[in-house]
């Protein structure tokens, strides 16, 4: 599950991002809309936050801060900026505080589509954007949200679409057909996904072992999940744990402690 927290005082923007939100993304729950950075600060002291799209149009030094002091408290979460005009300023600390992305109104929705994507890709989750599915209703997502979440809760633990089945309470022909037309890729390739997504944190971000990794993202078999994420990856995991072990740096954390 993605929370997200939109922070602009703007309500037209923050329905255009919603409706985007609505119409390609799944898995996402939003936070009560903030008006300000400051509201944003307030919301984030009891509520945990992976998202935050923060208007910083007319910016102040005061609305990096309480930026600053939301990203000291979640040194993992992802910022979308946006800006009413393109300010050299508001470009250079939006870079230094590694932002996912840094957009200038009128949104165009193209725009923040890829901003967003790549902030979900960033929390090693699945995007789904560019997943082909039926048009849906806003109960069949909340169902199909239900069994993402099972995924993530389990995907360590021996899932199949049998098991899911059971949990959600449905035939298993019925909950495979339903998984491929709403979320556009099947039960067993998303969960391939996500597992692969959270193997790949794991290389980058730990000191476990390749076998350890394999057995926490649900591969008891070292032989198999070397296979998988080389045809996901184009790396063996080995490779790709020398390559990129400590490249990734939480978001704004160096330009955090700077301050």
């Amino acid at each position: 599950m993605c929370r997200v927290l939109i922070a602009s005082p703007v309500e037209t923007d923050r329905a255009f991002l919603k409706q985007i939100f609505a119409e390609h993304f799944f898995n996402v729950t939003f936070l009560e809309d903030a008006l300000s950075a400051e509201e944003a600060y307030k919301r984030s002291l009891d509520n945990r936050l992976d998202m935050l799209i923060l208007d910083i149009s007319g910016s102040s030094d005061e609305i990096f801060q309480y930026k600053t002091n939301i990203v000291k408290q979640y040194p993992n979460i992802k910022v979308i900026l946006l800006d009413k005009k393109a300010n050299f300023k508001h470009i250079q600390t939006a870079i230094r505080c590694a932002a996912i992305d840094y957009i200038v109104k009128p949104l165009d929705e193209d725009e923040c589509k890829s901003a967003i994507h790549r902030a979900i890709l960033a929390l090693n989750q699945v995007s789904l954007l560019h997943y082909e599915r039926k048009s849906i209703t806003n109960t069949v997502k909340e169902s199909a949200n239900q069994m993402m979440q099972y995924v993530h809760e389990y995907f360590n633990e021996e899932i199949n679409l049998e098991t899911l089945a059971r949990f959600m309470h449905l035939n298993k022909s019925y909950v495979s057909r339903f998984f491929k037309e709403t979320v556009g890729m099947t039960f067993s390739s998303y969960l391939r996904h996500y597992r692969i997504e959270q193997a790949k944190k794991l290389l980058r971000t730990s000191e476990l072992t390749i076998t350890e990794v394999a057995e926490e993202v649900g591969y008891p078999d070292l032989t198999y999940f070397s296979r998988i994420f080389k045809k996901e990856t184009n790396y063996t995991p080995n490779e790709f744990k020398q390559i990129f072990q400590g490249e990734h740096i939480p978001a704004d954390f160096a330009f955090v402690e700077g301050e």
